[in-house]
């Protein structure tokens, strides 16, 4: 079998994305070779409307500035002119990893407690996931608690304070109330009665960015999707970049909305599985990867069921998985 070399250059305002090397003629300029191929991309070049995702040990040749969104360190990089390695542009930032108190590595939080544990019966508020978000509307919702039969949410900020009673575990944001500000800061508060009595309560404070901060963050988004990509493909793009900038709301809305729509693509299961695991939602976490294990295995995808199962020996050390799982599983 013959093997071919990618290439990626970029050149005179014009970007060549990757192609078989056939004579290497037709070009006034002299491509980069970039050494074999990957299964597991690292990363996505944007220049001039076009694309091509990249691998480690690659080199990239550019003209004029591009866009770099980098999935391991998921940070986003503006490329000026110039010849770059794409594992210096797109390193993993191990170290910040391992210092972020996840629920995996609950030993690097400040209080060595994950968010609830002194009150193992509250309303724990699910979502918004995280701390920060992009919707003055955001939708709320908690854990429910035994023996509640209703419950009181209050969203406070500078400009906001409203009050409703609930039934169910989850309410969508008042259209009559004043929508949140940009830029502002707003505390939810769920509490849990029985009967006519307050049984427990949670409260979250989460930041809403400015509306620059989002403005910006929607055009890279639309940037994105004018490319033409594959679906599941482009969530890669979009997970990157909102936890680009710790939106973790909107990623796992992203991830659950391409769920929803059927994908049976075990990397968005085993992506969705992380931002559960940062959202401290374990069951979740856990059904996630499982879910991505067994898609992984009967689509013969070995690395993708690797990592879903060290992800879950992560969640549970003591856990037996299984090697080998059979299509009607």
């Amino acid at each position: 079998m013959l093997k071919f070399k990618r290439f990626i250059t970029i050149v005179s305002g014009v970007t060549i994305i990757p192609f078989l090397n056939w004579n290497g003629a037709w070009s006034r300029t002299q491509p980069l070779v970039t050494m074999g191929s990957c299964i597991r991309p690292i990363g996505r070049i944007i220049y001039l409307g076009r694309s091509s995702q990249i691998c480690k040990d690659e080199q990239i040749n550019i003209a004029n500035n591009a866009m770099l969104i980098c999935y391991l360190s998921k940070k986003i990089v503006t490329l000026h002119a110039g010849v770059y390695k794409t594992n210096s542009v797109c390193n993993s930032l191990q170290t910040d990893t391992v210092q972020r108190c996840t629920l995996i590595t609950p030993e690097t939080c400040p209080n060595r407690k994950g968010p609830n544990e002194d009150n193992e019966n509250a309303p724990k508020i699910v979502q918004p996931y995280g701390k920060i978000v992009i919707n003055n509307r955001p939708l709320i919702s908690w854990i429910a608690v035994p023996g509640a039969t209703s419950y009181i949410v209050q969203v406070k900020s500078h400009y906001v304070n409203w009050v409703k009673q609930v039934n169910g575990t989850s309410l969508s944001y008042p259209p009559e109330q004043e929508k949140l500000h940009y830029g502002s800061a707003f505390k939810i508060v769920v509490i849990a009665n029985k009967g006519d009595s307050p049984i427990s309560a949670d409260t979250l404070v989460v930041h809403l960015l400015p509306e620059r901060e989002v403005t910006q963050i929607n055009q890279t988004v639309q940037q994105v999707a004018s490319l033409g990509l594959p679906p599941d493909e482009v969530l890669l793009d979009l997970d990157t970049i909102y936890m680009s900038q710790g939106l973790l709301n909107k990623a796992i809305e992203t991830l659950q909305g391409q769920i929803e729509k059927g994908s049976q693509d075990p990397a968005l299961y085993r992506i969705l599985g992380d931002r559960y695991v940062d959202a401290w939602l374990p069951q979740e976490a856990v059904n996630a990867y499982k879910k991505a294990l067994e898609l992984a295995t009967v689509q013969g995808k070995k690395d993708e069921q690797v990592i879903a199962q060290a992800r879950l020996r992560l969640l549970n050390p003591q856990s037996q998985l299984p090697t080998r799982m059979n299509a009607a599983q």
